[in-house]
């Protein structure tokens, strides 16, 4: 793509935004993503994995205040080795979160969404254990508080499509 296309492009995007043509936030007022937040009732966890995951959804969904919909997540977290010495020595360490998640309304079984969402990092091993699980820690506290944001972005983002399905649950 040459210079001046680039440039007519940017020209052009800025325009439309402008214009009010495509873009619209996520969280404005009369947005039906508004509309969920503090309505979703949060799973309880019970590790310090899902401790983070929880203070993420919280931050983003709000606090369940008058919950409508139920959010259920179901992690497993994979580790791998990424690099080895010679010598058997692990220098590298991959942590991947795998999270299938459904919001369901709060009396109902069948999932108005879902969806499974991966976040992945890795870390370097070192010759100290402390640190190493420390690093190890951070890295899962930094994977959690992804996969709460991926979440709650994918709920947030399809809010029209829930409250579509839940008005045709609620009318039937």
């Amino acid at each position: 793509m040459w210079w001046s296309d680039r440039r007519r492009f940017l020209v052009l995007g800025t325009a439309a935004l402008a214009t009010g043509g495509c873009f619209r936030p996520m969280l404005a007022s009369d947005s039906p993503a508004t509309g969920l937040l503090g309505r979703i009732e949060l799973p309880a966890f019970d590790d310090r994995f899902g401790y983070h995951l929880d203070a993420a959804l919280r931050d983003r969904l709000g606090a369940p205040e008058a919950p409508a919909y139920r959010l259920d997540v179901r992690t497993r977290i994979r580790r791998d080795n990424l690099a080895i010495t010679q010598d058997n020595a692990i220098t590298r360490i991959s942590l991947t979160a795998t999270a299938d998640w459904s919001v369901v309304r709060i009396g109902d079984t069948s999932p108005l969404l879902s969806a499974q969402t991966v976040s992945q990092s890795s870390y370097n091993s070192t010759a100290s254990l402390f640190a190493t699980r420390e690093t190890e820690r951070d890295i899962e506290r930094r994977i959690a508080r992804d996969l709460g944001e991926r979440i709650a972005r994918s709920i947030l983002a399809q809010a029209a499509r829930i409250a579509a399905a839940d008005g045709a649950v609620s009318g039937s």
